[in-house]
């Protein structure tokens, strides 16, 4: 039997942490894990929690200590972070870092020369949800398999537009934040009215996986009974910009992918409506 591979992480925040626990569920064991103490709560609770995980002393004995290094920084302190760090030749690096493409991160890692992009999402802790990888690298393609839809790209501009896509995950809670909020100020327990949204999406989220093939746009009419409330919905949120505000968004989160725009680049803002 083979040696596992070692894989070592710089960087243990929510990402890393879910990719960790997606590869260690069920019992299953596909690697060893060797993690930088930058965020020790998050490291020691890993560490206590499987026994093949370990934290090392610094960043510098994570890489000497891996066969695999996975990059989890956040993109504002990555440069500082990897500067200083001596890679080798031989290494595989993973990076988790949305706006370094590969050209900039090879800078960094040098003499590294195997490469890769993995835009994971915390949902990969549960095995849900899609997973992107660029390029297709059989060894690290056999890592993630399962922990979610893996999509493995032939093209980083590809990986750099579903990334930005990555970005709407706040924005998809606060939309059912907003649903909540509306029914508890029609006196509704909090008890009844966040499961009845969660499940209401759920089911919904369900339907859209099952579907797929059919497009979006055919879900929309099926959902539409003509002059019921779902069409009034859409037709209504259509004409206050909402669905035209989710692209610009998108744009947005793109160019900042691209190294483009900062988070100082916004939208206009409006005044908000009072809310009923």
């Amino acid at each position: 039997m083979s040696a596992l591979p070692r894989l070592g992480f710089i960087g243990v925040g929510t990402i890393a942490a879910a990719l960790i626990t997606g590869m260690c569920a069920a019992g299953e064991q596909r690697a060893t894990f060797l993690l930088s103490p930058r965020n020790p709560d998050i490291a020691k609770g890993l560490a206590e929690r499987f026994s093949f995980v370990e934290v090392a002393r610094d960043n510098q004995a994570v890489i000497d200590g891996s066969d695999i290094v996975f990059l989890a920084v956040r993109p504002q302190v990555a440069a500082e972070v990897l500067g200083p760090l001596k890679f080798r030749r031989e290494q595989r690096i993973v990076s988790l870092i949305a706006t370094f493409d590969v050209a900039r991160l090879r800078e960094l890692v040098a003499p590294a020369g195997t490469i890769t992009r993995a835009a994971p999402l915390p949902s990969v802790a549960r095995r849900l949800g899609p997973l992107t990888l660029y390029p297709p690298v059989p060894e690290i393609a056999g890592l993630l398999q399962g922990l979610g839809q893996l999509v493995q790209l032939q093209n980083e501009a590809d990986l750099e537009a579903f990334w930005a896509t990555t970005g709407l995950m706040a924005s998809y809670f606060g939309f059912l934040d907003e649903i909540a909020g509306w029914l508890t100020r029609q006196n509704l327990p909090d008890t009844q009215v966040r499961p009845f949204v969660a499940a209401m999406f759920e089911a919904l989220a369900a339907t859209g996986a099952e579907r797929s093939r059919d497009g979006f746009d055919q879900l929309i009419v099926e959902h539409s009974t003509p002059g019921g409330l779902n069409e009034q919905a859409y037709r209504e949120l259509q004409a206050a910009g909402w669905t035209g505000l989710v692209s610009q968004v998108l744009h947005l989160l793109h160019a900042r992918v691209l190294g483009q725009a900062t988070l100082a680049d916004r939208l206009p803002t409006s005044p908000s409506r009072p809310r009923p």
